[in-house]
């Protein structure tokens, strides 16, 4: 147990009290230690009464001294939070020991109502006026503000180093990841997922022609359309310059044949609305076993988006996962488009 007449004792042997001191009792010498510390103190009795504060607690607390002593501890705490914080003191009171710091998330109230999180340490002190408990707080105000401006730099940081920074979708390295946890689904549950891959046709000329600033335009405008054009679980990545991929996650056959023709339709519409000739070639695979690797999976929605560009670009050839099934054409009829994807 930490006693007070062990500091009081070395401050009269050195004589380093101040002659301001007005009392010699255990008390007044000891508040004039207090006094010394940087850092709000309280003397607090075993009934809960505010025996002794010092100066930065009346600070810290935004009242006068004077409001302080006498008042019961409780009050320092929100309404809310008061019948517990009573049933703490009386349990620390059964078996009192030092508390250090511990960061915890505590709200301490002023007299004038406002609150603020702050840390206790807690000090059982034996004085010649009997048990009393050290109470040192800190505002923790600053601190929690930096954290949470940490914290949101932080997520400001992930998303960034997760986002195409021209286009606003996800970049290569965030389809990465999520491709990883397609494959980890498909592997333990058995749940196909499609990967679609799309390439603007005569976008090269546009650039040329009109300036790489329209070209970014078509790009953003092109990325806010697919984005919302699928479901919120499905993921848009753009890949390359005008190369973007679409993760339909657990998208098995029957569901992609409807919806990889429906997407392919409603971005040649869309593309159809703008001054430029401009089209879209496709290429969509179901995974509904695991591919030998990332690279794979999307390297073989690549190669068909490849067969289309060979083939005379503006079209879409999907494989729906049966391994002994060639790649089919996935274009509507005109009379079926639609412009938006179902």
């Amino acid at each position: 147990m930490c006693r007070a007449h062990n500091i009081i004792d070395t401050l009269k042997r050195t004589g380093s009290w101040s002659r301001g001191v007005t009392g010699t009792s255990d008390l007044d010498i000891y508040g004039r230690f207090l006094e010394t510390t940087t850092d709000a103190a309280l003397l607090v009795d075993a009934i809960g009464t505010i025996i002794y504060a010092n100066a930065l607690a009346a600070r810290l607390l935004k009242t006068q001294l004077s409001a302080l002593i006498g008042l019961a501890v409780h009050d320092l705490v929100p309404n809310e939070h008061r019948e517990t914080h009573r049933d703490r003191v009386a349990e620390y009171w059964r078996q009192p020991a030092l508390r250090p710091m511990r960061r915890d998330e505590f709200h301490a109230q002023r007299p004038d109502g406002s609150c603020f999180p702050a840390d206790i340490m807690l000090a059982p002190v034996e004085l010649a006026e009997g048990p009393v408990v050290l109470c040192v707080i800190r505002d923790l105000t600053e601190q929690k503000a930096q954290e949470k401006m940490l914290k949101a730099a932080l997520k400001r940081e992930q998303r960034l180093a997760l986002t195409d920074p021209l286009v606003g979708v996800a970049n290569k390295r965030h389809l990465h990841l999520a491709l990883e946890q397609e494959v980890a689904q498909l592997r333990r549950h058995g749940r196909p997922f499609t990967l679609i891959y799309l390439d603007l046709d005569n976008f090269k000329p546009l650039n040329d022609n009109h300036g790489h600033a329209e070209g970014d335009r078509v790009l953003i405008s092109l990325g806010q359309f697919l984005q919302a054009s699928v479901r919120k679980t499905d993921l848009v990545a753009r890949v390359g310059g005008d190369e973007f991929v679409v993760l339909m996650g657990e998208t098995a056959a029957d569901a992609a044949r409807v919806r990889v023709p429906g997407f392919h339709a409603s971005v040649t519409r869309f593309l159809e609305d703008m001054p430029w000739p401009l089209t879209v070639s496709v290429g969509a695979v179901v995974f509904a076993s695991p591919p030998d690797s990332i690279e794979a999976s999307i390297s073989q929605a690549d190669a068909l988006m490849l067969r289309v560009k060979r083939g005379g670009r503006n079209g879409c050839l999907a494989h729906y996962g049966d391994s002994d099934a060639e790649a089919e054409s996935c274009d509507l009829g005109e009379s079926e488009k639609i412009t938006v994807l179902p």
